[in-house]
């Protein structure tokens, strides 16, 4: 039995913890109390860091110091220098494992359109990712962590890490960003009073890749729409491939859309209009117990590694120069 601690609230206990234990992962510990002493016990094998960003070099470096393997939440870190240093930690344990949480790479119907994206759409010319949720529409919704970017809150490290790493994955290499982040709500309630916001709530990014093409995202959490479903669409020479919760659909020669790999949105924790992290992570959990109970290593092969968080977190921090600077391009 593999024995995981699950250091930090929220995602982690309202989705790993269950889903963990559903494919046979064993949860030991779970939570924020004494968390170099739950990264210092025998019991542990491997630690989920789900924690603010502004914490993960300091546990991350300090679990595989102990000799645990690491799964570290998304974004890597809260700049390329802390994250270069956990690669740096990782290439000096390279007998552990060191993943970060992209889930949706585990998702069988993204790894199907992985393999045929070329085949299907052809040389590339441009993405489109929307997300667009209420999540933080309501101004009577508490400050929180995620309202801090000295934190490494915002929708950018968010969700926009979810979709740099995405788009990486189906093959796209980022050499560019142009973005403008805001904050739409710039106080929130706090301790019976309001407290600034200082992270964004809505994002637009542009990337231009290494071979010319380009992509354009845009994020929002302060909709006051519906809570919509996120898509990434990939267009190519010879037709598109969309991404939606976890469908895979394809367009060829101006056909409408039609559905080649995946199914409705399963109803799961974590999942939601905002796409299909809950089943991803279960698959994810799955490929863990392969890892560390059947010692088969092959079956994280799709995971972003620590060297991908990086690469992502370069990404976000082009973006976030370029917005300081006015909108323009910054290199990656």
């Amino acid at each position: 039995m593999a024995r995981i601690a699950i250091v930090g609230g929220g995602w982690g206990a309202r989705v790993q913890e269950p889903t963990f234990r559903e494919a046979g992962l064993e949860v030991v510990r779970a939570g924020r109390d004494d968390w170099r002493n739950v990264i210092a016990s025998r019991e542990v094998d491997l630690v989920s860091i789900v924690t603010p960003p502004s914490e993960h070099r300091e546990m991350a470096l300090a679990a595989l110091a102990a000799g645990k393997h690491v799964l570290c939440e998304k974004p890597t870190a809260l700049n390329a220098g802390e994250a270069a240093e956990l690669v740096a930690a990782a290439h000096a344990n390279r007998d552990r494992i060191t993943l970060i949480d992209h889930e949706l790479r585990f998702l069988p119907a993204w790894r199907e359109a992985r393999q045929r994206i070329a085949s299907d759409i052809g040389r590339v010319r441009y993405a489109e990712v929307r997300y667009s949720s209420p999540a933080r529409g309501d101004r009577s919704r508490g400050w929180n962590w995620w309202s801090d970017a000295s934190l490494g809150g915002g929708i950018w490290g968010a969700v926009g890490s979810h979709f740099v790493d995405a788009l990486r994955y189906f093959g796209m290499k980022p050499e560019a960003a142009q973005a403008a982040l805001s904050t739409v709500i710039g106080e929130r309630p706090y301790e019976g009073g309001t407290r600034a916001v200082t992270a964004d709530d809505c994002s637009s990014v542009q990337l231009r890749m290494r071979d010319g093409a380009m992509a354009i995202l845009q994020f929002s959490v302060v909709s006051r729409g519906p809570d919509e479903t996120s898509s990434m669409t990939i267009h190519g020479e010879e037709g598109a491939m969309r991404f939606a919760g976890e469908e895979v659909l394809l367009s060829q020669g101006g056909t409408p859309f039609e559905r080649i790999a995946g199914g409705p949105l399963q109803d799961r924790p974590g999942n939601s209009h905002g796409g299909a992290y809950g089943t991803g992570t279960l698959h994810l959990a799955h490929a863990l117990k392969a890892a560390l109970v059947d010692g088969d290593r092959s079956a994280l092969a799709p995971a972003a590694t620590f060297e991908d968080g990086l690469v992502q977190q370069r990404v976000l921090d082009a973006a976030r120069k370029s917005s300081a600077r006015g909108g323009g391009w910054v290199a990656i």
